[in-house]
Protein backbone atom coordinates (compact mmCIF):
# COMPACT_ATOMS: atom_id res chain seq x y z
CA UNK A 1 0.00 0.00 0.00
CA UNK A 2 1.14 3.70 -0.85
CA UNK A 3 1.56 6.65 1.12
CA UNK A 4 -1.91 8.16 0.57
CA UNK A 5 -4.04 4.52 1.07
CA UNK A 6 -2.07 4.91 4.53
CA UNK A 7 -3.47 8.13 5.20
CA UNK A 8 -6.65 7.38 3.56
CA UNK A 9 -6.98 4.84 6.09
CA UNK A 10 -6.00 6.64 8.73
CA UNK A 11 -8.50 9.01 8.08
CA UNK A 12 -11.30 7.07 7.99
CA UNK A 13 -10.30 4.80 10.88
CA UNK A 14 -10.25 8.39 12.67
CA UNK A 15 -13.66 9.25 11.59
CA UNK A 16 -13.02 11.85 9.08
CA UNK A 17 -10.66 14.66 9.74
CA UNK A 18 -11.89 17.61 12.00
CA UNK A 19 -13.95 20.12 10.71
CA UNK A 20 -13.84 23.96 11.75
CA UNK A 21 -17.52 24.64 11.46
CA UNK A 22 -18.66 21.96 13.29
CA UNK A 23 -18.62 22.50 16.85
CA UNK A 24 -21.33 23.12 19.64
CA UNK A 25 -20.83 25.49 22.87
CA UNK A 26 -22.50 25.58 26.19
CA UNK A 27 -22.43 27.95 28.33
CA UNK A 28 -23.74 28.11 32.15
CA UNK A 29 -23.28 32.00 33.69
CA UNK A 30 -22.87 31.64 38.16
CA UNK A 31 -25.98 31.32 40.66
CA UNK A 32 -27.51 34.11 41.45
CA UNK A 33 -27.46 35.14 37.60
CA UNK A 34 -30.65 37.50 37.11
CA UNK A 35 -31.91 36.39 34.14
CA UNK A 36 -31.08 32.23 34.67
CA UNK A 37 -27.95 30.44 34.62
CA UNK A 38 -28.21 28.17 31.33
CA UNK A 39 -27.61 29.74 28.26
CA UNK A 40 -28.14 26.93 26.24
CA UNK A 41 -30.15 28.87 23.33
CA UNK A 42 -26.59 30.59 22.98
CA UNK A 43 -25.20 27.91 20.84
CA UNK A 44 -27.35 29.17 18.15
CA UNK A 45 -25.99 32.65 18.33
CA UNK A 46 -22.14 31.63 18.58
CA UNK A 47 -20.75 32.14 15.31
CA UNK A 48 -16.80 31.58 16.54
CA UNK A 49 -15.25 30.36 19.50
CA UNK A 50 -11.45 29.60 20.01
CA UNK A 51 -11.03 26.02 21.95
CA UNK A 52 -8.61 26.89 24.91
CA UNK A 53 -5.00 25.84 24.88
CA UNK A 54 -1.96 24.38 27.05
CA UNK A 55 1.39 25.77 28.12
CA UNK A 56 4.22 24.00 29.56
CA UNK A 57 6.49 26.83 31.42
CA UNK A 58 10.10 26.07 30.62
CA UNK A 59 13.17 27.10 32.72
CA UNK A 60 16.61 26.95 30.96
CA UNK A 61 18.98 24.72 33.18
CA UNK A 62 23.19 24.40 32.27
CA UNK A 63 25.59 22.29 33.88
CA UNK A 64 29.18 23.54 33.73
CA UNK A 65 29.93 23.95 30.07
CA UNK A 66 27.17 21.29 29.05
CA UNK A 67 24.94 22.39 26.09
CA UNK A 68 21.76 24.15 27.91
CA UNK A 69 18.58 22.20 28.98
CA UNK A 70 15.00 23.40 28.84
CA UNK A 71 12.96 21.57 31.77
CA UNK A 72 9.60 22.19 32.22
CA UNK A 73 8.96 23.55 35.46
CA UNK A 74 4.98 24.16 35.94
CA UNK A 75 2.21 24.41 33.05
CA UNK A 76 -0.41 27.07 32.51
CA UNK A 77 -3.32 27.78 30.56
CA UNK A 78 -2.97 29.44 27.14
CA UNK A 79 -4.84 33.07 27.21
CA UNK A 80 -8.43 33.55 27.08
CA UNK A 81 -11.29 32.28 24.82
CA UNK A 82 -12.95 34.49 22.29
CA UNK A 83 -16.30 34.48 20.42
CA UNK A 84 -18.42 36.37 18.67
CA UNK A 85 -22.47 35.50 18.89
CA UNK A 86 -25.19 36.85 16.49
CA UNK A 87 -26.65 39.48 17.88
CA UNK A 88 -30.91 39.26 18.16
CA UNK A 89 -32.74 42.90 17.68
CA UNK A 90 -33.32 43.25 21.51
CA UNK A 91 -29.77 42.46 22.33
CA UNK A 92 -30.70 39.92 24.91
CA UNK A 93 -27.97 38.04 24.28
CA UNK A 94 -25.80 40.96 25.08
CA UNK A 95 -28.01 41.93 28.31
CA UNK A 96 -27.16 38.52 29.81
CA UNK A 97 -23.45 38.84 29.30
CA UNK A 98 -23.95 42.81 30.40
CA UNK A 99 -26.13 41.09 34.05
CA UNK A 100 -22.95 38.71 34.04
CA UNK A 101 -20.52 41.36 34.20
CA UNK A 102 -22.46 42.85 37.03
CA UNK A 103 -22.02 39.68 39.26
CA UNK A 104 -18.20 41.24 39.52
CA UNK A 105 -18.52 45.10 39.76
CA UNK A 106 -21.23 46.92 40.86
CA UNK A 107 -22.11 49.54 37.96
CA UNK A 108 -23.42 51.96 40.66
CA UNK A 109 -20.73 51.69 43.09
CA UNK A 110 -17.59 50.66 40.86
CA UNK A 111 -16.40 48.68 43.34
CA UNK A 112 -15.20 45.45 42.40
CA UNK A 113 -17.43 42.13 44.38
CA UNK A 114 -15.24 38.88 45.39
CA UNK A 115 -13.79 36.28 42.71
CA UNK A 116 -16.46 34.06 44.70
CA UNK A 117 -19.57 35.76 43.72
CA UNK A 118 -18.97 35.15 39.75
CA UNK A 119 -16.53 32.50 39.30
CA UNK A 120 -18.40 29.69 39.11
CA UNK A 121 -19.61 30.18 35.49
CA UNK A 122 -18.36 27.73 32.99
CA UNK A 123 -18.04 26.49 29.33
CA UNK A 124 -18.50 23.64 27.07
CA UNK A 125 -16.65 23.77 24.13
CA UNK A 126 -17.38 20.50 21.74
CA UNK A 127 -15.34 19.29 18.52
CA UNK A 128 -18.39 17.28 15.82
CA UNK A 129 -18.27 15.25 13.68
CA UNK A 130 -19.67 14.75 9.95
CA UNK A 131 -22.64 12.97 11.50
CA UNK A 132 -22.84 15.86 14.33
CA UNK A 133 -22.32 13.76 16.75
CA UNK A 134 -19.53 15.39 19.81
CA UNK A 135 -16.17 13.84 19.26
CA UNK A 136 -13.90 15.65 21.70
CA UNK A 137 -14.83 18.35 24.46
CA UNK A 138 -13.15 20.18 26.75
CA UNK A 139 -14.88 22.06 30.00
CA UNK A 140 -13.56 25.58 31.20
CA UNK A 141 -14.08 26.15 34.78
CA UNK A 142 -14.14 29.53 36.24
CA UNK A 143 -15.52 30.97 33.16
CA UNK A 144 -16.86 34.82 32.99
CA UNK A 145 -17.10 37.39 30.25
CA UNK A 146 -14.23 39.50 30.89
CA UNK A 147 -14.21 42.22 27.73
CA UNK A 148 -17.41 42.23 25.97
CA UNK A 149 -16.86 44.28 22.87
CA UNK A 150 -18.97 47.63 21.17
CA UNK A 151 -21.21 47.61 18.90
CA UNK A 152 -19.90 49.12 15.33
CA UNK A 153 -22.95 51.04 13.86
CA UNK A 154 -22.95 52.42 10.03
CA UNK A 155 -25.92 52.98 7.67
CA UNK A 156 -23.68 51.33 5.12
CA UNK A 157 -24.57 47.99 7.01
CA UNK A 158 -27.84 47.87 5.24
CA UNK A 159 -27.66 43.81 4.94
CA UNK A 160 -24.93 42.51 7.71
CA UNK A 161 -26.07 40.53 10.87
CA UNK A 162 -24.46 42.46 14.28
CA UNK A 163 -21.92 40.80 16.02
CA UNK A 164 -21.02 40.83 19.48
CA UNK A 165 -17.19 39.95 20.63
CA UNK A 166 -16.84 38.65 23.82
CA UNK A 167 -13.26 37.52 25.72
CA UNK A 168 -13.66 35.11 28.22
CA UNK A 169 -11.62 34.83 31.24
CA UNK A 170 -11.24 31.20 32.82
CA UNK A 171 -9.26 29.43 35.17
CA UNK A 172 -8.52 26.04 33.92
CA UNK A 173 -9.45 23.37 31.53
CA UNK A 174 -10.73 19.35 31.42
CA UNK A 175 -11.38 16.70 29.21
CA UNK A 176 -14.91 15.93 29.00
CA UNK A 177 -14.85 12.33 29.38
CA UNK A 178 -18.58 11.64 28.88
CA UNK A 179 -19.60 13.48 25.46
CA UNK A 180 -23.07 12.75 26.23
CA UNK A 181 -23.56 13.93 29.69
CA UNK A 182 -20.70 16.16 29.86
CA UNK A 183 -19.16 14.64 32.86
CA UNK A 184 -15.41 15.68 32.89
CA UNK A 185 -12.56 13.16 34.04
CA UNK A 186 -11.68 12.10 37.24
CA UNK A 187 -8.91 13.83 38.72
CA UNK A 188 -5.99 11.16 39.96
CA UNK A 189 -3.53 12.14 42.67
CA UNK A 190 0.06 10.86 41.35
CA UNK A 191 2.67 9.67 43.53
Amino acid sequence: MGAIDNFRSLINRSGGLARGNKYEVDIYAPNGHPAGTEGRNLNLFCSTITMPGHNLEQQTQRFGTEPATEMVTSHSYAGNIDATFYLDAGLDIKVWFDKWQMLAVNPITHKAKYYDDYKEGYMDIYQLGADGKRTYGVRCEEVYPATISGIEYSYESTDMIQLLSIEFAYRKWTDIRDLDSGVTYKRTRLP
